[in-house]
């Protein structure tokens, strides 16, 4: 089976469906089911350098007011969802929330972002498409867009798996 490598906390955002494009400097013939293994290296999640501008834009402009502005994509809407459930999921006991103090933020943004598993494949969804000019939130500039469907968590992921760089084989 085909495995695409991806770090935290994207891995599991492509594997919840809140993700549909990743980008990558590189294109692919394949198309088809592929597992989704967590890189063994986080990002430090969920500090807003590592966000596509449309997060960042949002946290700017809303910072400290609840609820989320009307406006708001669905895929902000699901991405403060999947913060919150990853919170609850690992027993944080708490909700993280942009009302905190931003010094609060940071250290949450430390504390939670190497807590999510890697080394391991977290799911699978299936990659329909390659191109180079998505308009969805997650596409980054001069980038293939890989385009994303059919996505599933695995309730428990298959631990202990060391990742490659490219697409590469999974054998059991």
């Amino acid at each position: 089976m085909k495995v695409l490598s991806i770090r935290q906390p994207y891995a599991t955002l492509v594997c919840r469906g809140i993700k549909t494009i990743e980008n990558r400097t590189w294109d692919t013939k394949y198309r088809g089911k592929l597992l989704i293994h967590a890189s063994g290296k986080s990002l430090a999640w969920p500090e807003l350098k590592y966000m596509p501008d449309i997060f960042t834009k949002y946290h700017l402009k809303y910072y400290g007011y609840d609820p989320l502005p009307k406006d708001a994509p669905d895929s902000f809407k699901g991405y403060i969802q999947f913060l919150n459930e990853i919170v609850a999921q690992y027993g944080l006991g708490e909700k993280l929330t942009y009302k905190m103090p931003v010094g609060e933020a940071k250290n949450a943004a430390r504390k939670y972002g190497f807590i999510m598993p890697g080394q391991c494949i977290v799911g699978e969804a299936e990659l329909v498409d390659i191109i180079d000019d998505s308009q969805d939130e997650f596409a980054e500039p001069s980038c293939f867009h890989w385009i994303f469907d059919k996505a599933v968590l695995y309730k428990k992921p298959i631990m202990n798996v060391m990742g490659k760089l490219r697409l590469w084989e999974y054998e059991k």
